[in-house]
């Protein structure tokens, strides 16, 4: 099998939004996809397998800091690692983006997130509670700095 992640375009906007709809109980719209398309400040990939559309990545640098909005596989896609590949290539952009303090939110019952985050030095650093909707739910905020030698 052939795995492939690219920068997503404002042409994978219709696809972005298809998976937006399928994989999120509130998803984004097509116009804050689009606007996060267009944003230089933004990360967008996308990760195809056998050119398939499998999984993708959407993110925001404001050097020093970045944040991880989206992270999201098919279902049918998840424990093959391809989780970790789109946060490779996350840590990867920022990198070159001089980004080494990064962060993000999970909800508080997502044991398969929460574990993947951790694994790649994610840590918690506090709860914001009924952060969610669809069902209500605390978000877990997660952070990892990046010294710049270890990058």
């Amino acid at each position: 099998m052939n795995v492939l992640i690219r920068p997503a375009t404002p042409d994978d906007l219709p696809l972005l939004a298809s998976l937006e709809a399928r994989l999120f109980a509130v998803p984004w719209s097509e116009t804050a996809l689009a606007s996060h398309l267009a944003s230089p400040h933004a990360l967008s990939l996308l990760l195809l397998e056998d050119g398939e559309p499998a999984g993708y990545l959407l993110a925001g640098f404001s050097p020093p800091e970045g944040e991880l909005y989206r992270i999201a596989v098919l279902q049918e896609k998840r424990r093959l690692g391809y989780g970790r590949r789109l946060l490779d290539a996350f840590f990867r952009a920022a990198e070159e983006r001089a980004v080494y303090a990064l962060y993000l939110e999970v909800r508080e019952s997502n044991a398969a997130a929460i574990g993947l985050y951790r694994s790649v030095g994610f840590r918690e650093i506090f709860l914001r509670e009924n952060y969610y909707r669809n069902p209500t739910e605390a978000a877990l905020v997660m952070t990892i700095a990046r010294p710049k030698e270890s990058v």
